[in-house]
């Protein structure tokens, strides 16, 4: 019983001499996780089809967002029509503790450019963009902490800060006390 308090005292002496600590998750890591959902397809409005694939990442700089870039298709199969170009999507980088994860918040349509769309289905079109981005990127999980991203030297750490750089997400992580 003795020798079991000292080890628990150790261990939180420990704790208190350990400080917080930066990891950096490269964006290739990022990469590799939204590319296990691409391509990505949906109908809308019973009409609409969408499909985005060949996503790429990048972080904006000073923004604390993430922002995807993907090639994309719109189709109208009952009137035989569809329109192919580029959709720009963002979010907010947040921590999400419950999941032991990084994840988006904030979705929103930066930008959708199809060739050849004419005016008559340019905002529907763009309408099904801004819920394309809350499906996408809404809780989408970037990353998962493995058990050893949370525990150090014997001491329990949680994430608590999140910046990224132009090729990393950097999370601070401090001890549990």
């Amino acid at each position: 019983m003795l020798l079991a308090l000292a080890a628990a005292l150790l261990l939180a002496s420990c704790a208190a001499l350990i400080g917080p600590r930066d990891i950096a998750f490269p964006l290739t890591k990022l990469q590799q996780s939204v590319d296990k959902r691409m391509p990505y397809s949906q109908r809308y409005l019973g009409i609409f089809e969408i499909t985005a694939d060949k996503a790429q990442l990048s972080f904006p700089a000073g923004q604390n967002r993430l922002a995807m870039n993907t090639d994309v298709t719109v189709a109208l199969p009952l009137l035989g029509k569809s329109w192919s170009g580029k959709m720009a999507i963002s979010g907010v980088l947040t921590l999400d503790n419950a999941q032991n994860a990084v994840t988006l918040t904030d979705p929103k349509l930066d930008s959708l450019v199809l060739n050849g769309l004419d005016n008559t289905y340019a905002a529907q079109v763009t309408q099904i963009g801004n819920l394309l981005a809350q499906q996408l990127l809404t809780k989408l999980p970037l990353y998962t902490f493995k058990p050893e991203d949370l525990h150090y030297a014997g001491v329990a750490f949680m994430p608590t800060r999140i910046a990224s750089k132009p090729e990393n997400l950097v999370v601070t992580f401090e001890p549990v006390k």
